[in-house]
């Protein structure tokens, strides 16, 4: 037993808050501590739900019509019981999650760091790719529903993608710490060693597809462009465009491919990770949860920023659009903002060190993931239903990106234990049709916007079909948008197969990687 006098002490040096440890696995626990921690929890679940179904709000939105507008609250107010008992329960978490890091710190204060093998090899995380699938279909998806269904609740289901976005910039900083940095040793691989190299190739990795899709689509980007903004615009937005460059423009991030502000954003990160990741690899796990807290904490706060100076707690940005939004050019600066993007990403990163610092005696002791995938996907359900009216940018940052953060951890401690591919989430992620689509994920994330302009942005539907192909289904949803994604699946795997796999692209790619780099002053 650890004397009080000991653990106050550990409590005043490291008072980070209550969120320095969401993602870690309540099996550091004594039994009866993690019964108490159990019990706690799902009381919380317990009055929150209670509190929801009893909430006048709790009703199912009937089908059709248009969204509604914002409708903004007074003060530091929100609309709805659901919201405040949903945040009830993430404090009570945040708080047992404080509790958990005292303790694991004491027992780390007293256990010498593990020795771990270093010609050790790291196991692949198959379901790493199949999550990336997930993310895609889920954004994709929402960028383009309205044209199928005028069902309030599927918009609203399907629309979140403000929300799970962040998700995407936290698992491509996990990977990125994950390749990067050494298994049970708190260093950097040679990787690092060139910050110059190692941002140039990465940015290399994705540019050649960007600037072929670009290519092949750019008579309908510059037509509409130069139609109604003029040839002076148009050749801007192509600038940006083709240099990634458009996350830095608020107003300007979504022009020609939408979807790729995301390069952009990412390309910012990537320029830092090098250097960040060299801090990082030589944290202890103590350290790296105070990271966690931190970069959450900076995250959160320009979200409540924004939230109460727009007095919009309880709107969903997804179900709005420029005209509908209090102030949208102020709601893009903060969704597209390549720092933002930069704490999410170094999150990723942070959990990854935390699981790959793991004492291989523990391999295997961590709780289920099936249990914050539930909490991700009740959440979104719970928003569309009305019954949570919590805007998408606080729930991302306050709820969505913690839980992801605790079931990427625990998939990962499932996927690398003895027996855990068995277990019902990794089995699931390791289908063979998963994994599959796994593959060619980032061709479906490149290919879906033009694709899905092509059909259904009103002038160049017109201009290609002689009329408008969206169609929204009342009720359902409307059968061509199964055809929209069947073409973008063929499309995806055709640029997979021909281009992304084709040795001189490849090689192409590489070369001028190496020129890039050369002439920034790294290695030839």
């Amino acid at each position: 037993r650890i004397p009080r006098s000991r653990l106050r002490s550990l409590a005043r040096s490291s008072a980070m808050g209550p969120i320095a440890v969401i993602p870690l696995h309540c099996d550091a626990f004594r039994p009866s501590r993690r019964r108490l921690r159990g019990l706690l929890v799902a009381g919380a679940l317990a009055v929150a739900l209670a509190v929801c179904l009893a909430s006048s709000t709790a009703q199912v939105p009937p089908a059709g019509g248009e969204p509604a507008a914002a409708e903004g609250g007074d003060g530091m107010s929100l609309d709805g019981l659901g919201a405040a008992a949903l945040c009830a329960t993430m404090a009570v978490y945040y708080g047992l999650s404080w509790q958990q890091a005292q303790t694991l710190k004491a027992e780390e204060d007293k256990t010498a760091e593990a020795v771990v093998d270093s010609a050790a090899k790291k196991p692949r995380i198959d379901a790493l790719d199949s999550l990336r699938f997930c993310l895609i279909a889920y954004i994709a998806s929402g960028h383009f529903i309205h044209t199928a269904t005028k069902n309030k609740f599927l918009l609203a289901l399907i629309t979140q993608i403000n929300v799970v976005v962040g998700a995407f910039f936290v698992i491509s900083g996990y990977v990125a710490a994950y390749t990067t940095t050494e298994l049970g040793q708190r260093k950097g691989t040679k990787r690092l060693d060139n910050a110059v190299e190692f941002t140039i190739t990465r940015v290399m990795g994705t540019a050649p597809l960007h600037w072929v899709v670009l290519l092949l689509f750019s008579p309908m980007f510059l037509w509409v462009d130069a139609s109604y903004s003029g040839m002076p615009t148009a050749a801007f937005n192509g600038f940006i465009s083709v240099f990634m460059l458009q996350a830095w423009f608020p107003t300007s991030a979504e022009v020609w491919n939408a979807p790729t502000w995301f390069l952009s954003a990412f390309n910012f990160a990537l320029c830092v990770l090098p250097y960040a990741l060299r801090i990082l690899a030589g944290q202890k796990k103590d350290q790296l949860r105070r990271t966690l807290t931190i970069l959450t904490v900076l995250s959160l706060i320009p979200k409540l920023g924004y939230s109460y100076d727009l007095k919009t707690w309880s709107i969903m940005e997804g179900m709005l659009n420029a005209r509908t939004h209090p102030n949208y050019a102020l709601f893009n600066a903060l969704r597209f903002s390549p720092f933002a993007a930069v704490l999410e990403v170094l999150m990723g990163a942070v959990a990854c060190r935390l699981v790959m610092l793991d004492n291989p005696k523990d391999t295997g002791k961590t709780g289920s993931s099936l249990v914050p995938l539930t909490g991700m996907l009740l959440t979104i359900v719970l928003r569309a239903m009305g019954i949570i009216e919590l805007n998408d940018m606080i729930t991302r940052s306050f709820v969505f990106i913690p839980l992801w953060i605790v079931f990427l951890m625990r998939l990962h401690r499932e996927s690398v234990s003895p027996g855990g591919t068995s277990k019902l989430v990794p089995r699931m992620l390791l289908l063979g049709p998963l994994k599959f689509l796994g593959a060619i994920s980032f061709p479906i994330f490149i290919v879906h916007g033009p694709i899905g302009q092509v059909f259904y942005k009103k002038a160049v539907a017109k201009a290609v079909f002689g009329k408008q192909l969206s169609s929204p289904s009342a009720d359902g949803i409307h059968w061509f948008f199964g055809v929209y994604w069947l073409t973008v699946l063929v499309a995806a795997y055709t640029l997979q197969k021909v281009f992304l796999e084709n040795k001189a692209v490849q090689a192409a790619s590489k070369s001028l990687g190496s020129s890039i780099t050369a002439a920034l002053g790294g290695s030839a």
